[in-house]
């Protein structure tokens, strides 16, 4: 069975894009910065985006640091190695919108999650 089990959807303002993308970079769960939450979204659909948004894999692990640092602690990481702060951090994480379920629901997974927050 792989550690690979979960499917989760985040969204963040359009604000918080670059620095969530950054945040992935230093969570090791992506490469390269602008990578992670790519997908623009908006009420209607055209632009501006107000939010962007992703749908990937995930292990429980990256969940359970997830929801750790959003009771406040934080990963032992160089932020400043990313150009973030553990403000950043926290702003990103107060306005994040996580939905995580079982890979076997990953069909309409991000579009549920979009429909729930009415964005297209």
């Amino acid at each position: 069975m792989s550690d690979w089990n979960l499917s989760i959807v985040m969204i963040v303002p359009a604000e918080l894009q670059d620095q969530a993308n950054r945040i992935s970079c230093a969570l090791d769960y992506d490469v390269l910065p602008g990578n992670t939450f790519s997908v623009a979204l908006s009420v209607d659909g055209s632009e501006p985006a107000t939010h962007y948004g992703c749908r990937t894999s995930a292990k429980q692990e990256f969940v359970d640091i997830l929801n750790q640092a959003g009771s406040g602690n934080l990963p032992e990481i160089e932020w400043s190695d990313f150009d973030l702060t553990p403000d950043d951090v926290a702003a990103v994480l107060g306005a994040l919108i996580i939905d995580v379920r079982p890979d076997d629901q990953v069909t309409g997974h991000f579009d549920d999650v979009m429909a729930a927050r009415e964005l297209r």
